[in-house]
């Protein structure tokens, strides 16, 4: 079988300008149905803007993107933002934020409403919140809110799964927590595409790397993963913060 025939997802030559600036250019990469790829990169180096692309938000400026489920249908995306936009007063229970991600004609009756609420309350005891389903938001950890909306991108059961820093801010445990649900969520199928700035966490759970900035600096195996391919990719972002009469950044290499 060739590489197409087995990618979920085929990128070739992706370039993406932004109010003139080039964000991405010339991104090559594919992913695999089940495969867990995690996403890393320099602030600035087009990671949220490659997760835009892929969901369809901004098209791309060159190039093309190729999702291919089976039998010729178009993959389901699930998606977990950065920021949930859930303000401190947030009055839903987890149960009615999972059941929010149900897509379709609102409001639901009869099998159609008894169906939703069973696959919340099955998504629910999934994440490991079952305790808390009629807890509101806001009175949720920080690590459980991650889940809950983890939940919430599963209800229409997606192919595919693009998350963007879901762990920004949760403490180490709920991070192992959350990146373990990933692991389970990609042995059963669904391809993962996480963007992380924990290069430690990530490289322990992903199968596959890409390094981004601008351009794509790496893309392999995460055991496989250099140093120096990181540092390379993240010195533009140290080098920002140089001051000009300094000696430049790549003398770092000897201390």
């Amino acid at each position: 079988m060739s590489q197409h025939e087995t990618s979920l997802l085929t990128v070739e030559q992706l370039s993406l300008d932004l109010s003139g600036r080039r964000i991405l250019e010339d991104i090559n990469l594919s992913v695999a149905r089940g495969e867990f790829l995690g996403l890393i990169g320099p602030n600035g180096g087009g990671k949220t803007s490659l997760l835009r692309v892929l969901l369809g938000v901004i098209p791309a400026t060159a190039g093309r993107i190729v999702w291919s489920a089976a039998h010729g249908t178009t993959p389901h995306l699930g998606y977990v933002p950065q920021r949930s936009g859930m303000d401190r007063n947030y009055p839903l229970s987890s149960r009615e934020i999972v059941r929010q991600g149900r897509s379709g004609a609102w409001p639901l009756f009869g099998a159609a409403a008894r169906q939703t609420a069973r696959r919340a309350d099955e998504l629910l005891e999934r994440v490991g919140l079952t305790a808390h389903a009629s807890t509101p938001f806001v009175y949720l950890s920080g690590g459980q809110q991650r889940r809950l909306l983890l939940a919430r991108s599963l209800m229409d059961s997606p192919t595919a799964l693009l998350l963007d820093e879901p762990t920004a801010g949760v403490d180490t445990e709920g991070q192992q927590q959350f990146c373990a649900l990933l692991r389970e969520l990609s042995a059963q199928g669904i391809a993962i595409i996480l963007v992380s700035h924990d290069i430690p966490l990530i490289t322990q759970h992903a199968h596959r790397i890409a390094c981004l900035a601008v351009t794509l600096h790496w893309h392999g195996a995460a055991d496989a993963l250099q140093q120096d391919t990181v540092f390379h990719a993240y010195r533009c972002e140290l080098e920002r913060y140089q001051v000009s009469d300094r000696p430049p950044v790549a003398h770092l290499h000897h201390h």
